[in-house]
């Protein structure tokens, strides 16, 4: 699917109401899906919402990725660094040679394989001792998705481009990306329109079942 902020409108608000009395303690979970390769990760609800009966909770989504690294065993995280579209950060040995991403640099400047204008990427650039890691995503400050092969060095490069498709549920609270793509992409799904500063999102009961009602608007 397109990316919808690639046109004037650069973030849009959410506001998700529950319209039911069935909630409980139960959440609304909200996914998102790079645009390439989505197969190729384990998803984390990237929010987890408990509005109670007739409240509202919001969220923004936005072109806020940042990245971060983490070893094989998931005993070590590095820094987590905002990555802009068009721009790499590479993984080196840091300090103590633990992996440090660095510094994003321009995409055109970095070794190949190059992101494109619209992808953030992480480069393994270890060395001595070469270092494989998998890669983390975040989209504004949430995380969202987890690679399922490691990152090798030798300049792997992990590539993340937002999708502006949402994919909605309700279920009990999630920890940590434990979900496939063929498990987020039955759920109900909301592509979001280019030019859409905001969503109201009505959470209703019907037919003894959860279902979303989307209705863009204007901040």
């Amino acid at each position: 699917m397109p990316n919808a902020f690639a046109t004037s409108v650069s973030a849009t608000n959410f506001r998700v109401t529950n319209n039911t009395t069935q909630l409980g303690n139960q959440y609304v979970l909200v996914y998102l899906t790079p645009e390439v390769g989505a197969e190729n990760w384990l998803y984390a609800a990237w929010q987890q919402l408990n509005p109670g009966q007739g409240g509202t909770q919001s969220f923004t989504l936005n072109q806020a990725v940042s990245g971060q690294m983490e070893s094989l065993d998931g005993t070590y995280t590095t820094n987590t660094l905002a990555i802009t579209p068009g721009y790499v950060s590479e993984l080196t040995n840091g300090t103590n040679l633990q992996a440090t991403l660095q510094p994003p640099v321009l995409g055109t400047t970095a070794p190949p394989p190059q992101v494109t204008s619209s992808q953030s990427g992480m480069q393994n650039a270890t060395l001595q001792p070469s270092v494989a890691m998998n890669a983390l995503w975040y989209v504004n400050g949430n995380l969202t998705c987890k690679s399922i092969s490691p990152v090798s060095a030798g300049n792997t490069l992990s590539a993340f481009e937002l999708d502006t498709t949402l994919y909605w549920a309700v279920g009990n609270a999630v920890e940590g990306p434990n979900y496939t793509y063929n498990q987020i992409t039955p759920l109900t799904k909301y592509v979001l329109p280019a030019n859409t500063p905001l969503v109201n999102v009505s959470l209703i009961y019907a037919n003894s079942q959860f279902q979303f009602d989307f209705q863009p608007g204007s901040n």
